[in-house]
């Protein structure tokens, strides 16, 4: 750094001892409003930080910062699951619980965001088997004049498709 230079806000290095004590404690602070809110900018008007300072302890890791950002981003989403419980014992019929589960879904998504690969796969395997099975049939069959419509012949098709689908998965 040049002589003019000055430090980026956040660096240790500008920080004097007394500051890196009032530093560490407005962090704390910042952290167990922040497990309780999730928000980074409700935890920073409660200690009356900006966001921009929190970014920076983030990014720059200030006394550990990073990591312990992250515990509390956990702490918040066990908050969360700890209402949907809650909720869920003390459910009415009225009850909607779509603002939870979105609230779940966005901080947990691992846990809560249904994953449907299952049936995507099957499809797709049923997909290509019939693909191939057009592409052998146009092959082996000469063009004529037949007497079932487009529609009836795919649906037979789709029928024999999952038929050898079915005999080869008992096997």
């Amino acid at each position: 750094m040049g002589k003019g230079d000055k430090l980026p806000e956040g660096d240790p290095r500008r920080t004097r001892p007394n500051q890196a004590a009032v530093t560490k404690a407005t962090q704390d602070a910042f952290l167990a409003a922040f497990c309780i809110t999730g928000s980074v900018r409700s935890a920073a008007e409660a200690v009356e930080v900006s966001r921009n300072t929190v970014w920076s302890w983030q990014k720059n890791d200030i006394h550990g910062f990073a990591k312990k950002y992250e515990k509390g981003k956990e702490e918040f989403r066990e908050y969360l699951q700890d209402i949907a419980v809650d909720r869920v014992k003390d459910q009415k019929p009225n009850d909607n619980p779509v603002l939870l589960i979105t609230l779940l879904n966005a901080h947990w998504p691992e846990k809560y965001r249904p994953g449907s690969t299952g049936a995507d796969n099957a499809a797709k395997e049923i997909m290509s088997e019939w693909k191939k099975w057009v592409k052998q049939s146009k092959k082996t069959t000469p063009p004529a004049d037949e007497e079932k419509s487009d529609s009836q012949q795919a649906v037979e098709e789709a029928q024999q498709i999952l038929a050898r689908k079915g005999s080869s998965e008992q096997n």
